[in-house]
């Protein structure tokens, strides 16, 4: 039975140049309705999985530092001189299928559970009540901006009738089905050596001074050659991380890029901010040390986290429409699998 969904719907900041749609909240409803569905058929016998983004790679320990040397224009909320956070990073692939192959085309996921945060939260993680969290993929844009379209997109993918599947280039238009394409196409040899971006923009910042932002995290080194790695297993992703951190650190340098007047949408996430315009600027580090993640008791601990934009302080609002849509499906799936999985 599908979940009843009682989410209160977020307001639009227009100062910021938020617009909800006529039919937004309904669409935020029936994608949340859909996936609920999807959810309810796939797991019958098992564990509940995510509906996005199912299959982790690992969630590793690590420190999210802030440069002890921050220019004041950019300090707001977490983002604070010289304050250091232990924090939890989980590494996925954004495919559905829970038990695909990490050698086939997909979009990466890197999402950041801070934790330590205090303040009041506007969705608050009930295992971590002092959690902020930055969710991101191994892409700068996203493949829809609409929320009928972002709706219907999934109500056929999820369905999978060849004849239906037609429709989705008329949905998404030109350069969303090229971003797609670019997403669902893409392939790496280690997490721990991509790009992530957040793609959506967030709040940074409260009052008059408050602004527009996005984020990304990139390698603070790149290796000057790819390490020789066994793709024959379909989880070598997972292996390769545990294969690096078993012997070094990893390190992420995170980055803020800024809009700079009105031009850049917030509610446009198919058309990437042009960051000669708007560069992204290194605020702090993502330390992941040496460790051993790829255990049963961890393996387990991490697939029961939940990761949601919404898990926030007001400094850090997440905006535009995909944000405020997530806030509705993200609750109710992360209600549904805590109902499932409880259950004998």
């Amino acid at each position: 039975m599908v979940p009843k969904i009682s989410v209160n719907y977020p307001q639009a900041d227009s100062y910021l140049g938020e617009k909800i749609g006529p039919t937004e909240a309904d669409d935020a409803t029936k994608l949340a309705e859909n996936l609920s569905e999807k959810i309810l058929s796939d797991y019958t016998n098992g564990l509940a999985r995510r509906d996005a983004h199912p299959k982790a790679h690992g969630c590793v320990k690590a420190q999210f530092k802030v440069n002890k040397k921050l220019d004041p224009k950019l300090q707001a909320g977490i983002f604070q001189p010289g304050v250091g956070y232990d924090a939890i990073v989980r590494f996925s692939n954004g495919s559905p299928n829970a038990s695909g192959d990490d050698g086939d085309g997909d979009t990466r996921g890197m999402a950041i559970k801070i934790l330590g945060v205090e303040g009041e939260k506007l969705f608050l993680d009930p295992k971590y009540p002092n959690s902020v969290d930055l969710i991101q993929i191994s892409a700068p844009y996203f493949f829809v901006n609409a929320s009928s379209g972002y709706t219907e997109f999934f109500r056929i993918a999820n369905k999978g009738v060849s004849f239906s599947l037609v429709k989705i280039p008329f949905i998404l238009g030109w350069q969303g089905t090229v971003n797609a394409a670019k997403m669902m196409s893409q392939k790496i040899s280690n997490p721990l050596d991509v790009n992530y971006f957040s793609v959506t923009p967030y709040q940074h910042g409260v009052g008059e001074s408050r602004k527009a932002i996005k984020f990304s995290s990139s390698p603070c080194e790149e290796r000057s050659k790819e390490e020789a790695q066994d793709q024959s297993s379909p989880n070598f992703l997972r292996h390769a991380m545990q294969d690096r951190l078993q012997g070094e650190e990893a390190c992420f340098d995170f980055k803020i890029q800024t809009r700079p007047d009105a031009s850049f949408e917030v509610e446009d996430v198919v058309k990437e901010w042009d960051a000669e315009k708007a560069p992204f600027v290194p605020v702090g580090q993502i330390i992941i040390p040496k460790q051993l993640f790829d255990t049963a008791v961890l393996n387990e601990a991490c697939e029961k986290m939940t990761y949601n934009p919404w898990h926030t302080i007001a400094e850090h609002k997440p905006l535009g429409t995909i944000n405020r849509m997530r806030r509705v499906v993200y609750q109710t799936i992360s209600t549904l699998r805590s109902e499932m999985n409880s259950k004998p």
